[in-house]
């Protein structure tokens, strides 16, 4: 069965809630904000089949943030960081039935340590965000 890619986003984007808080180690990343939707497509994708998403990530300090594709919470979560000056490889599977050929959405949100949305929420940077899925 024949496989394709999608890169959802290839520079880097800080998450969070202070925008100067990173840019002594990634002057050109893009402030986000507290969350962000990134649409992409998927053409020809297989929806019976898991897909793999791939990404890198700096200075995630807990595993509280949001990361959903088409509004569904994908299998686990953004490893903590063990440093602020390390980039970390990640992969994380989506189950079948959750991408389509067109419009799909990657919801990213930062939170705090307890899971919520206010107050000092999690400062990080993810970058390099690629999809790659079984075609039909």
């Amino acid at each position: 069965m024949p496989s394709d890619y999608t890169v959802i986003f290839k520079d880097g984007k800080h998450f969070g809630n202070e925008q100067s808080y990173l840019r002594d180690v990634e002057p050109n990343a893009e402030f986000v904000g507290p969350n962000g939707d990134f649409t992409f497509a998927c053409p020809g994708v297989n929806p019976r089949e898991r897909s793999v998403l791939m990404f890198q990530s700096r200075d995630v300090d807990h595993q509280k943030n949001v990361f959903k594709v088409n509004g569904i919470s994908i299998t686990g979560r953004i490893p903590d960081s063990p440093s602020k000056d390390t980039w970390n490889g990640n992969v994380m599977i989506i189950e079948p039935s959750v991408l389509r050929a067109t419009n799909n959405v990657l919801r990213i949100e930062s939170r705090n340590t307890s899971g919520d949305g206010g107050g000092d929420i999690d400062d990080f940077i993810l970058d390099n965000v690629v999809i790659v899925y079984k075609a039909r």
